[in-house]
């Protein structure tokens, strides 16, 4: 059976946080989101599918990069550009939300000292 959309992102805000530890600290962690969220994007045309099948978004959408795969607009291009668009958003969100847990804990450690 094939993940969810909700499972992909999940998989993938795990491989940030385990897999990626430096680059949580990094104000530059493009390359690293882009690459997680490249990877998170099923290949095979049904998996790809069976994601429509509870998200209907993703195959009305419009990417904003365009639709994957060599471009060519394609109903499975546009649902996996779409299906990227989401985890990278959710990575991003994943990446502000771990930083500033991060320098809040920093700022408590900080005044816990003085």
């Amino acid at each position: 059976m094939s993940k969810t959309l909700e499972a992909i992102i999940e998989d993938a805000i795990d491989t940030l946080k385990v897999d990626y530890e430096g680059y949580l600290d990094s104000d530059e962690p493009h390359d690293a989101i882009h690459e997680i969220a490249d990877g998170a994007v099923p290949v095979y045309h049904a998996d790809l599918l069976d994601l429509v099948a509870n998200n209907y978004e993703l195959a009305t959408n419009v990417p904003e990069l365009g639709p994957a795969f060599g471009g060519e607009p394609t109903p499975v291009n546009i649902i996996a550009a779409n299906v990227f668009e989401a985890v990278e958003a959710a990575l991003w969100e994943a990446h502000r939300e771990i930083r500033e847990e991060r320098e809040e804990a920093e700022d408590a450690e900080e005044d816990k000292e003085d």
